[in-house]
């Protein structure tokens, strides 16, 4: 699955590659490798300060949950 994932992104594993080696010279802590990666950051942020259980991740992507949970059990 994580290789499905890797040929089948919208960002190469070349791309998050360079996207690490400019943050290390950068000395820059957090590296996104997608600009829609900050949103489930927001999100788990909120849920932090307003001490509320996670968000579901997949709330606006239930296929995907789905998809993640049966592979998770070998389905």
């Amino acid at each position: 699955m994580t290789d499905k994932a890797v040929r089948g992104g919208k960002v190469s594993a070349a791309e998050v590659a360079q996207k690490v080696f400019d943050a290390v010279a950068q000395d820059q802590f957090y590296i996104y490798s997608h600009p829609h990666a900050l949103g489930g950051v927001r999100n788990r942020m909120e849920d932090i300060l307003l001490a509320r259980n996670p968000t579901d991740p997949f709330a606006e992507r239930p296929e995907i949950g789905a998809q993640l949970r049966a592979a998770l059990r070998g389905g």
